[in-house]
């Protein structure tokens, strides 16, 4: 028996090895491994804050943004002229951390940096953070082409205006355009005017946009006095940058509105000149007038925000815009309020006076009772003759709204002046 072990081994062997390959080959063959799902971005809840430089850094916006770990938030304005206001939704947070507010009931911040919606995308850094869309003071391109900073008079160095030129070869009618800010802030390059000066120009309109000294550099009638000086620099200069001057037209936003309308109603009164001199052999007249949700008679703001059925205004005290504006509380002195209203201007009206004027308002606007512009335009009309009014309220619209600087919209404002102006 011992002599035939050896002869039997490879036997043995083979059939180990045989039966490893078929043990190897029953085995199912291995599942990859599944990538991991990428699991979604913790919620960055916490308080951040953002110091906003507005209207080119002519005051300062706080703002506070609070997100909450179940995915809302609160953001808090801290507005130095409009008071605190809030606003609150929901939020997401996209892979990169980049957060976005979602859109809010009510009315929009007037910060520039939200979008149409209302919704704003934040950036966030520590305890910081940063509207994605926010433009720092001075870092807008420079616009090509036009006359910039143009000194129209030499009282303050506020005294400037832009010249935007359309194509082809003047004479042009001139849109002579006033922004607004509360007559305390804002320049002639504002961006809420930009859509004007680009449709204006479009159509083959010169558009001369105007700045003008602010209530915290001297009081009533400084601002308006500027106003009709730009006015009367555009007739004095009309060869020179192919004005046409006989077709001149007045065009205002917010407080702009107001210098818009004072200018185009009181033409021949001199003391509303103020201390202007420059080019006074030169009338400050214009043919049209567009009136975009000013305000008008600022005596009566109070009552009609009551009459409305709101009660927490405060025109009438030293704090608002209007008293800062006419350097005194405006309910202390009813007839000098009335200095500032056209309605006291209107004996002074040569028998000549002709204006075509499209006034415009929403009746959502929480900054002028819209019953300002009704007024105007009633009170106009019977002046001038219904025909030579085209009154509209944008229903829902609020101050400033985006409603007003729509292509449709300013398409129909310009084809009116042009009616207007021939």
């Amino acid at each position: 028996m011992t002599k035939r072990i050896p002869a039997l081994l490879p036997a043995f062997c083979l059939l180990l090895s045989l039966a490893a390959c078929g043990s190897e080959a029953a085995q199912p063959s291995a599942e990859p491994t599944p990538e991991p799902t990428p699991s979604a971005p913790a919620l960055p809840a916490g308080s951040y804050s953002f110091s906003e430089a507005a209207m080119g850094g002519a005051f300062t916006v706080e703002w506070e943004l609070e997100l909450r770990e179940d995915g809302t938030y609160t953001i808090i304005e801290h507005n130095p002229f409009m008071g605190d206001l809030s606003y609150e939704g929901e939020y997401t947070v996209d892979t990169d951390g980049v957060v976005t507010t979602l859109p809010f009931e009510g009315e929009p911040p007037m910060a520039e940096f939200f979008e149409a919606d209302k919704s704003c995308k934040w950036t966030l850094d520590g305890e910081n953070c940063k509207p994605v869309n926010y433009v720092e003071s001075g870092d807008a391109p420079a616009e090509e082409g036009g006359l910039a900073g143009i000194k129209y008079a030499s009282n303050s160095e506020a005294q400037v205006l832009d010249i935007h030129l359309p194509e082809g070869e003047g004479p042009f009618p001139v849109i002579v355009l006033v922004h607004g800010g509360g007559f305390l802030f804002g320049d002639q390059a504002m961006p809420i005017i930009q859509p004007v000066i680009d449709a204006g120009t479009a159509a083959g309109w010169a558009v001369v946009s105007v700045d003008y000294r602010k209530s915290g550099e001297a009081e009533f009638p400084a601002a308006l006095a500027d106003v009709k000086a730009a006015v009367r620099f555009v007739r004095a200069n009309a060869e020179q940058y192919g004005f046409d001057a006989e077709r001149l037209a007045i065009w205002g936003e917010s407080a702009g509105a107001y210098l818009a309308l004072m200018t185009a109603l009181t033409p021949e009164v001199a003391e509303l000149n103020g201390d202007v001199t420059e080019n006074l052999e030169c009338s400050s007249a214009v043919s049209a007038l567009v009136d975009f949700y000013g305000p008008v008679e600022f005596w009566t703001m109070d009552a009609e925000y009551a009459a409305l059925g709101r009660e927490d205004t405060n025109f009438a005290t030293s704090e608002s815009f209007e008293s800062k504006f006419l350097g005194f509380p405006v309910g202390e002195d009813e007839a000098a309020t009335y200095a500032s209203y056209w309605g006291s201007y209107t004996y002074a009206l040569p028998a000549d006076f002709a204006l075509s004027a499209w006034i415009q308002v929403g009746d959502a606007d929480q900054n002028v009772p819209y019953t300002q512009s009704v007024n105007f335009a009633e009170r106009l009309g019977a002046l001038l003759g219904e025909d030579r009014v085209s009154f509209s309220i944008i229903e829902g619209a609020a101050h400033e709204d985006a409603q007003f600087y729509t292509e449709e919209n300013l398409a129909a404002v310009l084809e009116f002046l042009s009616g207007a102006i021939g």
